[in-house]
């Protein structure tokens, strides 16, 4: 992630500005708006707080790095995801968001250095359960805890309250999806640039689903102050902002249907299927609202998959057995994020390579099922052998 300050513009009457808002007509949201604004969804942000700013509708939050109720926004990071989700169409900055009319409820993962540490991230996902939220925003990423109480806290947020997950591919061009946006439970995005390219930082992986703009990104910081910004962090809020249209255009549906409708709608960049570069495409607002609005999916029955970890919600994760990011994120002068820092990130272990990965269960029963028909040939073949040899 990288910020820096742009100066203000103004607001336009009838549509937003073009170059202000570029990812807004990138993704056809433009268009969805007459359909739906989001109106009535809840969002969990977590990130670095939310604010000051006018222009953001900012419902109560929780301060996991202190445990209190200030979710000021410090570092700015927090303030800019917020503002590009959901920044009022009246904003006399310029700022558009994708749903400007979503709830959102800010939870401060990341302290005023920009560092974000995983038991923080784990009391962030719990509140955002408890406030029974509809969908989490994480522009953010930590060492792999694929094993640990995180992905078992998001797993639970997902499986098992059916809550929306979008999290950030990750900044490390082309090793590797970061944690947790590598967790099933999450859907991993990627950025493309103006020209709908792959941002040259973007991770790229197996695990990549959506793609979003991420390049030149304009925003609001803290103290109402247009920022700009490069990365994977600025690409999860055209995610989210688009998964609440679709909620408020039907709010019947399933995290899992919704999610689905983000799959199939987007528009495809590279091959006819999912690759590793774009996932299934680049978001497409319209497309998704036209997929409802044309009754492709109506009154839809709800549906449940299992949570892989199952745990209990009143089950406190140990801190001491979850590994925190170490991060020489510089300490801003300013309220203003310094231009050059990176998302907080840590060493990423491919699942394929990871000592700790179990092995396939398909490919078990095809070796079993493969020695049980060479035993059995074998015994055919000494039988008949030895009858034709007792009777010559």
């Amino acid at each position: 992630m990288s910020l820096k300050i742009r100066q203000t513009a103004s607001a336009q009457d009838q549509m937003p500005n073009s170059t202000l808002n570029w990812g807004a007509y990138a993704i056809n949201a433009i268009t969805a708006w007459s359909e739906s604004t989001g109106s009535g969804v809840k969002i969990a942000v977590l990130d670095s707080g939310i604010g000051p700013i006018n222009d953001v509708k900012v419902k109560e939050g929780y301060n996991c790095v202190n445990d209190n109720t200030d979710t000021t926004d410090r570092w700015g990071h927090g303030t800019m995801v917020a503002s590009i989700l959901a920044a009022t169409h009246s904003s006399s900055l310029g700022i558009w968001g994708i749903a400007p009319d979503v709830e959102i409820y800010p939870v401060k993962v990341m302290d005023d250095t920009g560092t974000v540490k995983v038991d923080w991230a784990i009391a962030g996902v719990r509140w955002a359960i408890e406030k029974q939220v509809q969908i989490i925003s994480i522009s953010w990423y930590v060492p792999d805890n694929r094993f640990g109480d995180l992905q078992r806290i998001l797993n639970e947020a997902y499986y098992d309250k059916g809550i929306l997950i979008v999290a950030a591919a990750g900044n490390n061009g082309a090793n590797g999806v970061e944690c947790p946006a590598r967790y099933d439970s999450t859907i991993a995005v990627a950025a493309i640039t103006q020209n709908s390219q792959k941002l040259g930082m973007s991770a790229i992986g197996p695990e990549i689903e959506l793609a979003a703009p991420g390049e030149n990104i304009a925003g609001i910081l803290p103290n109402n102050i247009i920022g700009s910004g490069n990365g994977t962090s600025f690409a999860v809020p055209y995610v989210t902002g688009t998964a609440a249209l679709i909620w408020e255009k039907n709010s019947t549906l399933t995290n899992k249907q919704v999610r689905d409708i983000l799959q199939t709608t987007a528009t495809n960049k590279n091959t006819p299927d999912r690759d590793t570069l774009y996932g299934y495409g680049v978001i497409n607002a319209t497309a998704a609202i036209q997929t409802i609005s044309g009754n492709l999916i109506n009154n839809p029955s709800p549906t449940s998959t299992p949570n892989p970890n199952p745990t209990n919600a009143n089950n406190n994760p140990n801190p001491t057995n979850t590994p925190n990011p170490t991060t020489n994120t510089p300490n801003p002068t300013t309220n203003t994020p310094n231009p050059t820092t990176n998302m907080p990130s840590g060493n990423v272990t491919d699942p394929q390579n990871s000592p700790t990965s179990n092995t396939d269960p398909y490919i078990t029963n095809v070796i079993i099922s493969i020695v049980v028909i060479s035993i059995v040939i074998i015994i055919i073949f000494s039988v008949t052998y030895y009858t034709k040899k007792k009777a010559v």
